[in-house]
C-alpha cells in the first residue's frame, strides 16, 4: 500500500458535509431512536439465547444426559459466549437488532463494517457493565469504615487435643 492510500480513501468516501459513502451511496444518519431499539433488540436476543443455552443445559442435566459439572460450566460460559458472538456479528456482518431497525453501524472515514476485535470489544464492555458497576457499589457498601469491628472466621467445632 502505499503512503497516501487513507488520504485517497477518505477523499472518495467522506463528505464533511455529514455524510459517508458506501459503494457510492451516500449515507444518512440514523436517527437516535432506531439506534437505541437496535442495541435494546440485541440485548434481548443475547439474553434469550442465554436463557435458552441455561434452559436446554438444565433440562439436559436432569435428565441425566449431562453431568451437573457439565451444565454448571454451559451456564457460566453462555452469556459471555452470546456476548462475543453478537459482538462479532455487530462488528462484520449484520447483529439481529441492526437488521430488524434497518440500520448498519460503518466507520466514518471509509464507509466500511466496524470491524471483528472493535465490535467484540463493544458489546464486551457493553454486555459486563452493569456487572463492574454492581461490584463496585458493593464493594463501596462493604468496604470497612474506621469504627467497624474486625471480622474474623472461625471453625464451629472446637480443636481437642
Amino acid at each position: 500500500m502505499s503512503a497516501n492510500y487513507g488520504s485517497y480513501i477518505r477523499a472518495k468516501t467522506y463528505d464533511p458535509a455529514g455524510g459517508t459513502y458506501r459503494n457510492g451511496v451516500p449515507m444518512q444518519q440514523a436517527s437516535p431512536t432506531r439506534r437505541w431499539w437496535a442495541r435494546i433488540l440485541d440485548a434481548l436476543f443475547a439474553l434469550v439465547s442465554t436463557g435458552l443455552i441455561i434452559g436446554l443445559a438444565l433440562a439436559l442435566s436432569a435428565a441425566n444426559v449431562i453431568s451437573l459439572d457439565a451444565a454448571t460450566g454451559a451456564c457460566l460460559i453462555s452469556y459471555p459466549l452470546m456476548v462475543l458472538v453478537f459482538g462479532a456479528l455487530y462488528g462484520c456482518a449484520v447483529s439481529p437488532g441492526q437488521a430488524l431497525c434497518g440500520v448498519v453501524s460503518l466507520q466514518v472515514d471509509h464507509g466500511r463494517r466496524v470491524g471483528f476485535w472493535r465490535g467484540m470489544g463493544r458489546y464486551l464492555a457493553v454486555g459486563f457493565f452493569p456487572i463492574a458497576i454492581t461490584v463496585i457499589i458493593w464493594a463501596f457498601f462493604d468496604a470497612p469504615t474506621i469504627d467497624s469491628v474486625p471480622i474474623k472466621v472461625f471453625r464451629r467445632t472446637s480443636q481437642v487435643r
